[in-house]
């Protein structure tokens, strides 16, 4: 059995937004290497062992194959709708728990997702976060037992969520500035 078996983690890409500020929706956005957004956040996803993939993305945006797809029409909605739909596509799988990775941060590393897979596996907490320069980043996991939480919460999003947790959400220090790399604006991918 591996390793990924042994404590399945399932992903939450959640890459519905207009992008306004960005000048159109980030999940189709190109790095500089010429992927697109979520091609580098599910490939990375991938190779971590995380599964199922759940991209929540907008209408006729097409993710890698072995992805699955969840529309989002509302691009002007709060990110919570498109964790609660993400989540909600992973009812019936066996997984231990889900990170939720926002699309526009497409930098984190393999060995970040590693860590974070890790530190859950060995720490039993509800809500594990990377943390860089002692600042938390992204992605973030929630064990099955926060679920409800994020489907119900009524304000302020997962973030509302992980505050509630407090002291319960184990944070990973990790070396990778990826973890608080927001690509808000394109001037953002100059950034490094």
């Amino acid at each position: 059995m591996s390793a990924a078996n042994a404590f399945p983690v399932a992903v939450v890409i959640v890459g519905a937004g207009a992008g306004k500020r960005f000048g159109g929706p980030k999940a189709t956005a190109k790095l500089p290497d010429g992927r697109r957004f979520v091609d580098a956040v599910c490939a990375t996803a991938s190779d971590a062992g995380l599964s199922p993939i759940i991209a929540v993305l907008p209408p006729d945006t097409h993710a890698p194959p072995g992805v699955a797809t969840v529309a989002n029409a509302n691009a002007a909605g709060e990110q919570i709708v498109s964790v609660r739909l993400g989540l909600t596509r992973l009812a019936n799988h066996p997984v231990i728990g889900a990170i939720v990775w926002p699309v526009d941060h497409p930098f984190i590393t393999l060995e970040t997702i590693l860590a974070i897979v890790d530190a859950a596996k060995r720490s039993g907490a509800p809500i594990v976060a990377p943390e860089f320069a002692e600042q938390r980043g992204h992605p973030v996991f929630f064990h099955r037992d926060t679920w409800r939480e994020l489907l119900t919460v009524a304000d302020g999003g997962a973030r509302a969520v992980v505050r509630s947790y407090g002291a319960k959400v184990l944070r990973v220090a990790v070396r990778d500035g990826g973890v608080r790399r927001n690509i808000d604006v394109p001037g953002d991918l100059l950034g490094n």
